[in-house]
């Protein structure tokens, strides 16, 4: 999620028998799991499946991460349980000035996103060391280890070369993807990720909002967006994107694929408006989600970012990443997808035109666009960025809980996804 200008300042337990009795079948048998799903209450339209193991933990290790995770929810409230759903975002420098030690011992966020705009990195915390100490201070005020998230693709502003690091003024400038791209070796983007996984874990960093996988299909490209694709065709996406990913998520750190459906042919920033795509299904298949599709057979992505844009050819009006057509139906049962899935930021402005123009959301709406968010089925929430923004949202979805528009069940499918997440890439001891 790359943010342009600064434009903002827990009745459990139903299914838990079922899980149990699963989790033990599977590990008597032996059952691979790619395979793998928990039954779960029948209200529940989906059922909850497994993350694949990532690289460097056994399919043995990932079921006893997946019961260790079980175990874990049953102690869990349920405002654990739905803190665990955000990623926060926060304003200031100094840690113990910020929002960010309430959000995280008081409300049990799930995770931070550092922001360079939002004077995240200023000075005194403009030196690894010093990010490094404020990512070890969040932690240690954590109750369920945090993920930490940026957005690291590559290039840099401050030397011309566009992209997104967010890393640039402690490490430097490096290639943008679409610089990386032309480079017609894969290669260099392995070694990008890798680069990028080494400097993060300097930092306290555990999980990078990257690669882009949009497809540059319009000229000229969005400028927001341009230098952060990989090329024009969905071959050379595939081609760079795995390598990158690959590169983080073999040395430790996961990567996320974004933005799921597509912004390749996107006019229109959904930072400031919403992008409509008026292709054809059959090109969308061919176009934006053939990165998708192979990646999912190639690679293991540890998250899917969805995004704000209007795709009528999938569900017409609605922005997809609050589309159960597209999220949950397209994403979770079409290609198969069983990671976590994440949202762009929530506070995007394009969510949240009315009527009167798209604006930066009250914390009334920023907590009914995230109810739609979970009822689509996204994991995680990005963008709340203050305590009442986080206790506002918390609020929404245990009132959905309450009058049925959500159920118990549905948020302890994503919880547990997100433990063993965490569990698998070491945030969880």
């Amino acid at each position: 999620m790359q943010k342009h200008s600064k434009t903002h300042p827990y009745s459990l337990y139903t299914s838990q028998k079922v899980l149990f009795t699963c989790l033990l079948a599977l590990l008597l048998t032996g059952c691979s799991t790619s395979s793998l799903s928990f039954s779960h209450d029948s209200s529940s339209d989906t059922q909850l499946a497994s993350q694949k193991a990532p690289d460097g933990v056994s399919e043995a290790g990932h079921r006893l991460h997946i019961e260790k995770a079980t175990q874990m929810l049953k102690t869990m409230s349920l405002d654990e349980k739905l803190g665990q759903l955000l990623i926060v975002e926060y304003t200031g420098t100094l840690y113990d000035n910020t929002a960010l030690p309430d959000m995280i011992s008081q409300q049990y966020v799930g995770g931070l996103l550092y922001q360079p705009v939002n004077h995240n990195f200023d000075e005194p915390n403009n030196t690894a060391s010093a990010i490094s100490m404020l990512s070890q201070k969040a932690q240690k005020d954590a109750k369920i280890p945090l993920i930490i998230s940026i957005d690291q693709e590559g290039g840099g502003d401050l030397a011309n070369k566009g992209g997104v690091n967010k890393l640039e003024t402690i490490f430097g400038a490096t290639q943008n993807a679409t610089d990386m791209g032309l480079t017609g070796d894969p290669q260099v983007a392995a070694k990008a990720g890798s680069q990028s996984a080494d400097w993060m874990k300097q930092l306290g960093i555990n999980t990078d909002l990257a690669p882009v996988v949009d497809v540059q299909t319009i000229n000229p490209p969005p400028d927001w967006l341009a230098t952060r694709m990989f090329g024009t065709d969905p071959d050379t996406v595939i081609k760079f994107a795995g390598p990158f990913i690959d590169g983080l998520q073999q040395n430790g750190i996961i990567g996320c694929l974004k933005h799921f459906p597509g912004l390749g042919a996107a006019v229109g920033n959904p930072h400031k408006v919403l992008p409509k795509v008026d292709r054809t299904k059959d090109d969308l298949e061919k176009i934006d989600l053939a990165p998708y599709k192979a990646l999912l057979q190639q690679t293991n992505p540890a998250m899917i970012m969805t995004t704000d844009v209007n795709m009528p050819a999938l569900d017409a009006g609605v922005p997809a990443e609050l589309s159960p057509k597209v999220v949950d139906g397209l994403l979770r049962k079409e290609l198969g997808y069983s990671g976590v899935i994440i949202t762009d930021g929530l506070y995007m402005e394009g969510l949240y035109d009315n009527g009167y123009g798209p604006h930066s959301p009250s914390v009334a709406e920023l907590s009914q666009i995230a109810v739609k968010a979970v009822m689509a089925g996204n994991d995680l929430l990005e963008g709340p960025y203050t305590v009442d923004q986080v206790q506002g949202i918390i609020n929404a979805l245990e009132k959905a809980i309450s009058t049925g528009k959500l159920t118990e069940d549905r948020i302890n499918q994503s919880v547990m996804r997100i433990l063993t997440l965490k569990m698998d890439y070491g945030i969880i001891k």
